[in-house]
């Protein structure tokens, strides 16, 4: 019986969830890829989301699209969680402010108890060891951090919960439409707003231009276009756990490729979302696969 769960749950990866899990798969090699980038935070954030925007635009189709709050609110979450990882990962430890996007899990989980929801203990096992895992994860990647950059990685999970639970009320029929639109908007205010110097482009290497279309068309416009489409067809609850496989991999790709290893501590943090995650198909899989539709009213 337990087998046939895990091929079940392997089943739905590759099925109604590939999406989601591919789009984490790009996410997660944004880890390799910034050790060898040598431009400011601002600047990589301000041109991988026009370059995700230039790639995606032919796919922008106003009509369809929900022109609506839950628009306004994906695409203002998406530009807050895109520039506060920046941020926070200048002003603290890399591991809180990659993590700290994930306990969206939690914001979600305490979401649903407020509205009333009847949350039963097979549901709450596998958050709270999630949520175990990723504190583990972050406490072990620290070397004492500075308190705003950790108040702005707080923001995170509270903007990936906002952009996951509005994309599929604003995305309507066109999910990558969405991802390029709000792409386009956070490149605009980067350049608009907060000016970054441009002249480092022509200053670096090449790779740097490289990089930067990789980080563009790939990791941030491919990993969040598969995300939204995702969204489609999984609930904000599942597409918040299958996220976390960005924090699985990206230490993976950096041990492959740089022969970086990850300290015990956050191998072992990793060790513990993974059984989270286990846990949540093994118990949640055929609810997900029966159609029920998550809090946000999908």
């Amino acid at each position: 019986m337990i087998l046939h769960k895990i091929l079940s749950e392997i089943s739905c990866i590759f099925n109604n969830c590939k999406l989601v899990f591919l789009g984490a798969f790009l996410w997660s090699l944004n880890a390799p890829l910034v050790k060898w980038i040598t431009l400011d935070g601002i600047l990589v954030c301000g041109m991988r989301s026009v370059i995700a925007a230039a790639v995606l635009l032919p796919f922008v189709r106003p009509g369809e699209l929900n022109w609506n709050r839950w628009t306004l609110l994906y695409v203002a979450s998406y530009g807050a969680l895109s520039l506060s990882v920046i941020r926070a990962l200048e002003m603290t430890d890399s591991a809180i402010a990659i993590g700290m996007q994930y306990t969206s899990v939690l914001w979600l989980w305490l979401f649903s108890l407020g509205k009333g929801k009847r949350i039963t203990w097979k549901e709450s096992i596998p958050v709270l060891l999630v949520i175990a895992g990723v504190t583990l994860f972050m406490a072990a990647g620290s070397d004492g951090g500075r308190l705003k950059g950790n108040l702005i990685a707080l923001g995170e999970g509270i903007f990936f919960l906002g952009m996951t639970v509005s994309s599929p009320r604003a995305a309507k029929g066109n999910p990558i439409g969405l991802t390029a639109v709000a792409n386009l908007a956070t490149g605009i205010f980067v350049f608009l707003f907060l000016r970054p110097d441009v002249t480092e482009l022509a200053a670096g290497p090449g790779l740097n231009w490289l990089l930067l279309f990789i980080l563009g068309a790939l990791q941030v416009g491919g990993g969040y276009g598969l995300y939204n489409m995702g969204l489609q067809r999984v609930s904000a609850r599942r597409a918040s756990m299958l996220a976390l496989w960005e924090m699985i991999l990206g230490p993976v790709w950096v041990a492959a490729f740089l022969g970086e290893y990850p300290a015990g501590g956050v191998a072992a943090g990793l060790v513990i979302i993974v059984a989270g995650l286990f846990l949540d198909s093994l118990w949640g899989s055929q609810k997900e696969k029966g159609g029920e539709k998550d809090h946000a009213g999908h």
